[in-house]
């Protein structure tokens, strides 16, 4: 799903090349010198080359169209995969959302994740596992950081604490449908429990997500969630980025135990 996912970016990216990487475009860049290590994420930002981007991207495609018929070198290709799509992000950075770059650290953690595994006892059999899991471990991490601060940051805010903020959101034009704008008036105690059920989910989420009798109905809780915020509030890459990292947590007979 990750590269399927990618593979949709990379089409969008395209249809909106000329706004996005072209000589007249919404993004403007400034040369600078940070140093070879830390610049190898900015080399796409640094080209004046306006068909520079057409080649990350193609190749970006290329390769997750590999990844999806399982023609995959462990490390090599995530980690290219991971430095494209940083790169690509660095160039248009005025158009990201949080979205993107939790996406950004979710490719990073996905280096060290393999789908391969054999069952014998080598050595390089347990690296491998043992690599594995710390990238699904700071993927579970990374998640639950997410929600953590954002229910923080939520608590700071009146509107989130006497249950008006979805409310008060669906009447921005940009952040909701019509009609969802004019049920939120009418039905407002519904939008109000809303409110304080995002609150619970989010607080709640670094611990029920654990507890496997309820994790399934839980984590489709937070799918419908972040469909709202996808399809209603129009904040389509962070949404569909969070159902993303969902993939991560859904129960699986065959997975490693970490």
């Amino acid at each position: 799903m990750l590269y399927l996912f990618l593979l949709v970016k990379c089409f969008y990216w395209l249809i909106y090349y000329d706004l996005l990487f072209g000589a007249n475009s919404i993004v403007y860049t400034k040369a600078f010198d940070i140093g070879l290590i830390k610049g190898s994420a900015f080399f796409l930002y640094k080209q004046t080359n306006v068909s520079a981007s057409l080649y990350f991207i193609v190749f970006l495609g290329c390769l997750c169209i590999l990844n999806l018929f399982k023609v995959r070198i462990h490390l090599l290709f995530d980690f290219i995969i991971w430095l494209i799509v940083i790169n690509i992000h660095n160039k248009i950075y005025p158009t990201l959302t949080g979205g993107n770059y939790l996406l950004n650290q979710l490719l990073f953690f996905n280096i060290f994740i393999s789908d391969k595994f054999k069952t014998n006892g080598h050595w390089a059999n347990q690296i491998k596992i043992c690599i594995h899991n710390v990238g699904v471990v700071g993927i579970f991490s990374q998640v639950c950081i997410v929600y953590i601060f954002s229910f923080i940051a939520k608590l700071n805010d009146e509107s989130w604490r006497n249950g008006t903020a979805i409310i008060i959101t669906s009447q921005i034009n940009h952040y909701t449908l019509p009609v969802i704008s004019q049920y939120a008036l009418r039905f407002n105690f519904l939008f109000v429990l809303l409110n304080y059920i995002v609150l619970i989910y989010q607080i709640l989420f670094p611990v029920i997500v654990w507890i496997k009798k309820i994790k399934k109905p839980f984590i489709i809780i937070g799918i419908l969630m972040h469909l709202y915020i996808s399809f209603v509030m129009g904040l389509v890459d962070f949404g569909l980025i969070m159902i993303l990292s969902y993939i991560y947590f859904w129960p699986e007979k065959k997975a490693v135990d970490l």
